[in-house]
């Protein structure tokens, strides 16, 4: 009833029209509306649904044919704890379409000396979102949690995959651009971004959308001449919508990865350079040739 009072003694002109209806009203219904309205105040006291943003997966081992989840020990220790009665979810839903999710609730007592929980069942060389979930009670409320990866189990000859980018090609640059050729084995909608960081500026990057197995060409132009813009960089984001175990929509997961060391523009002087070196040496093998052969028929003819 403290709630009640505090309400009471801040609005001192409510008091007075309550009082004056509750006088009206009888001692029966009186105690009807105090018990009716109770809980109502109790649990907008005590039950509020908290969303608590921490990191529960420290490590995961893929397998052949499902992951193995390391869990932090900060978390077990303050969201596992037992006496918040607590419940753990883990979930492996699959990017590639008509593929079955698989969802376990685990019991927080099995959790306790390894720090792992694991998934079986799933396919081999496939991609999914890892989703650890938790729910708990304390005395004032009750709080949840989710934390969500992007996994690829192993191949069947054991090969593990951190991106679907498998092969990056030729980097070439000249003197304001650079030329790029990569491979994605995705078989699921993705969105990947190319571009440069570490250098004097940030380029445009450039966006690719693909669904299926592809190798994709590209160039970021327009750069400065003879200047190092550091590593080429992916990021890929799936374009797969999925939910939870608890229903919470998986979203603003990417994978990121950098590639090569030190890309430098040409220099325009030594460009033109190695072209006039370059065009020399093709005027002077063709000269060559045409003397050599003009050798050769004359030695022919002496010859008869």
């Amino acid at each position: 009833l403290r709630p009640l009072h505090l309400f009471f003694s801040s609005h001192p002109l409510r008091v007075q029209s309550l009082s004056l209806s509750l006088s009206a009203m009888g001692g029966p219904s009186l105690l009807l509306l105090l018990i009716s309205i109770l809980p109502l105040i109790i649990a907008n006291r005590l039950n509020q649904r908290l969303f608590v943003p921490a990191r529960a997966i420290s490590f995961v081992d893929p397998t052949k044919h499902g992951f193995r989840v390391i869990l932090h020990d900060s978390f077990i220790k303050t969201q596992l704890a037992a006496t918040l009665i607590p419940m753990v979810y883990l979930s492996a839903i699959p990017l590639k379409r008509d593929t079955p999710p698989s969802v376990q609730m685990i019991y927080p007592d099995t959790i306790y000396d390894d720090k792992t929980i694991s998934v079986t069942g799933l396919l081999d060389s496939s991609w999914y979102y890892v989703c650890v979930e938790w729910e708990n009670v304390s005395r004032h409320n009750e709080t949840v949690g989710s934390d969500c990866r992007i996994f690829k189990t192993l191949d069947r000859s054991g090969k593990k995959a951190e991106t679907t980018v498998e092969e990056v090609g030729t980097i070439d640059t000249d003197i304001n651009t650079v030329f790029y050729r990569l491979h994605t084995s995705a078989e699921f909608p993705l969105r990947i971004t190319v571009s440069l960081k570490g250098g004097p500026s940030s380029p445009p990057s450039q966006v690719f959308f693909t669904n299926e197995p592809t190798e994709l060409e590209g160039s970021i132009p327009n750069l400065r001449q003879f200047t190092n813009y550091g590593k080429l960089c992916v990021l890929e984001e799936p374009l797969v919508p999925a939910y939870s175990a608890t229903g919470r929509v998986v979203t603003g997961l990417t994978i990121h990865k950098c590639y090569s060391q030190d890309i430098t523009t040409k220099d325009y002087a030594l460009s033109t350079f190695e072209s006039e070196q370059a065009a020399y040496r093709t005027a002077s093998s063709s000269s060559i040739y045409s003397l050599l052969l003009i050798l050769l028929t004359s030695f022919s003819l002496l010859s008869r």
